[in-house]
């Protein structure tokens, strides 16, 4: 007889979080963004998928699956960018290795989500609608850069969809890379 999955249902996320030095960096730089829109604090991670909507079993057993395909990689944060557009309002841009292109990939096969859509790591810094003028001054404040960067050793099934308000976004579950 087969087993029948009656978990909740989720709508859920990939992410990678960022931890030690330079976490201490991000946040910093969240403070000051947060200090000078009154804008919540965005969470430090990049999204490796998006979109995920299955029972929570289920997505549990492929984010531990899409684990078991990854090795331990770095990721290296760039320039302060921005753009119109409610969740890029300001972000640092993620160096696209081999290694990060490649997980991606992993993702959406690993959550049966083919084609994985185009590509364009980012660190969120600010949500929402602000002033190009006010965007320019966080970004100078803050040297223009995050010159930082942060080893992958674990992946992140976050319930952070445009359904769920930001404030409640979490991790589900906190998956160790196989070799970390």
């Amino acid at each position: 007889m087969a087993h029948i999955d009656t978990s909740e249902v989720i709508r859920a996320s990939i992410w990678i979080r960022p931890a030690g030095g330079a976490l201490e960096r991000i946040q910093k730089v969240l403070r000051l963004a947060h200090q000078e829109t009154g804008r919540a604090q965005v969470p430090s991670h990049v999204t490796l998928l998006t979109g995920a909507e299955m029972t929570r079993v289920s997505a549990e057993l492929k984010l531990k699956h899409l684990a078991t395909r990854l090795k331990p990689f770095t990721i290296r944060l760039g320039n302060i960018e921005w753009r119109d557009e409610y969740f890029r309002c300001l972000y640092a841009a993620v160096e696209l290795n081999d290694e990060l292109a490649a997980a991606q990939r992993d993702a959406y096969d690993a959550f049966d989500m083919n084609p994985a859509p185009p590509f364009e790591p980012h660190l969120s810094l600010l949500y929402g609608k602000v002033d190009e003028s006010m965007k320019k001054q966080i970004a100078a404040e803050a040297g223009g850069r995050l010159d930082v960067q942060f080893d992958v050793r674990a992946l992140h099934l976050v319930n952070s969809t445009s359904g769920v308000p930001v404030a409640q976004w979490h991790t589900l579950v906190e998956q160790p890379l196989l070799a970390a």
